[in-house]
């Protein structure tokens, strides 16, 4: 794998094996001012559906600059298991570091939502930057994990929309909760599957929202005897996951 990634969407360019595209602004900005690439520097592109190829940076001045793209890439960075986070909103930068760091462990799929006891507010304006802002975070961190798939981002909603049954295709929901009985190693999981991992806020959820939950099919999981803070039980449990039958 190359030194360097780009995240070529395929609403700026289409990218095709022995071709070249010329980059858009921000992308141009990203190459030369924040990575500070130069010309002729060899580097990998993909376009976030699981396509990636070899390249070459040719820059012809400050404003243009374009990649000689080469040869598909083959890569194996996607889990075995379609991994579901369904996290309750954090505040401040928490948020953005699960959603990295769960892009980082292999995570399928992002839906944020809202509880009883989150304390995170968002309007529409703000939730449309907040989402625009995940996605970022999202290409990011796929450039440094070697990912060519970005997983899908759903915009924030409500915890009561979980009880829909066309929301959560997972053939596994798993509601991570102190004080169970019932472990996560005690689950059975076969190649392949699909598990949906849902995560409570810092004030955990309520009574009336465990039963609810559980009515539509979340069990509720015993991380272990401490209780954890809402980062650090999403980055554990998918941690643990791919330990116990994943790709760690």
């Amino acid at each position: 794998m190359a030194k360097h990634r780009l995240y070529i969407p395929e609403s700026t360019a289409k990218i095709l094996a022995h071709s070249s595209i010329h980059l858009d602004d921000a992308t141009r900005h990203y190459a030369l001012n924040v990575l500070r690439l130069r010309d002729a520097t060899a580097i990998e592109i993909f376009d976030g559906n699981g396509n990636a190829y070899r390249g070459l940076l040719r820059v012809k001045d400050k404003r243009t600059a374009m990649i000689e793209v080469g040869e598909t890439v083959s890569s194996q960075t996607e889990s075995p298991l379609r991994i579901e986070l369904i996290q309750t909103l954090a505040r401040g930068e928490k948020m953005d570091w699960i959603i990295q760091k769960a892009v980082e462990l292999g995570a399928h799929s992002i839906r944020p939502i809202t509880s009883e006891r989150c304390n995170v507010k968002l309007d529409e304006k703000r939730t449309e930057s907040r989402h625009k802002h995940w996605l970022g975070i999202i290409s990011n961190a796929c450039e440094q994990c070697g990912r060519d798939t970005l997983p899908t981002l759903h915009k924030p909603t409500g915890l009561n929309q979980l009880t829909d049954e066309s929301t959560i295709s997972s053939k596994h929901r798993w509601l991570f909760h102190p004080g169970t009985d019932e472990r996560l190693n005690q689950q059975k999981i076969e190649n392949d599957d699909s598990i949906s991992v849902l995560i409570g806020p810092e004030g955990g959820f309520s009574d009336a929202e465990i039963e609810m939950l559980r009515e539509a099919s979340f069990i509720p999981l015993n991380m272990g005897p401490r209780i954890l803070r809402t980062e650090t039980a999403a980055i554990a449990s998918i941690s643990a996951i791919q330990s116990l039958w994943g790709d760690i």
